[in-house]
């Protein structure tokens, strides 16, 4: 009798005992899918505000250039003078003023550029100079009714950190040449520049853009 009251305990304790670790094992379950949950929703609030934040940034760099463009012309007009761009000896940047008196010209906002390759037809941002294929520059030419309306030629250039214009693919040419058609109207454009990688070197890249010889809107890239 105590041996068949002992067997009873013995298989009553390891029963309590299987149903608690049952019951733990579910605790832990639901506890890891809440905590999975809590992760993927505090990861999606930071992507939403990196976002906003990066675009609030994009506003604000609009805005300061814009105004810095408007600065830039109402000393130019006390003093006229116009801007002209050329490339001397190892392609060193050289910038020239003449004086002339200015006409109502083109002015680009909104300029972006960011190193990027493709994959699989997507489009990738990188700063990583062994991945980057291709510039993407965004613009937006500006209103303006003073300014006639048609084909205009835009030259796009990129300086390296150390102020010289970086060969472009297809030709050997410093800067690549784009025809828009410009209505007096916000016109956005997005241009994408092929480069060769070996001339790529750590340091912060600047775009011109330029027509008719002046300098209508810039933007910086960084390459590590």
């Amino acid at each position: 009798m105590p041996h068949n009251k002992l067997l009873y305990l013995t298989t009553f304790g390891v029963g309590f005992l299987a149903v608690g670790l049952i019951t733990v094992s579910f605790k832990l379950y639901d506890f890891s899918l809440k905590n999975k949950e809590l992760k993927d929703k505090i990861s999606l609030e930071k992507s939403i505000h990196q976002n906003q934040i990066s675009e609030i940034l994009k506003r604000y760099d609009s805005v300061n250039e814009k105004y810095s463009n408007n600065v830039s012309d109402v000393k130019v007009s006390a003093s006229p003078k116009s801007v002209s761009i050329s490339a001397e000896k190892n392609n060193k940047v050289v910038v020239k003023t003449n004086p002339e008196i200015l006409v109502k010209k083109l002015s680009a906002v909104n300029v972006s550029a960011r190193g990027v390759r493709i994959i699989s037809n997507d489009v990738v941002e990188t700063t990583v100079s062994s991945k980057i294929d291709q510039v993407r520059v965004r613009f937006t030419l500006e209103e303006n009714k003073d300014v006639k309306p048609g084909n205009k030629t835009i030259f796009i250039q990129v300086v390296n950190p150390k102020n010289r214009l970086l060969t472009l693919k297809g030709g050997g040419e410093t800067q690549l040449v784009k025809e828009i058609y410009y209505d007096r109207l916000n016109t956005d454009a997005c241009v994408f520049i092929d480069l060769y990688q070996y001339q790529l070197i750590v340091g912060d890249y600047k775009i011109r853009l330029i027509n008719e010889g002046q300098i209508i809107g810039t933007a910086n890239f960084r390459v590590n």
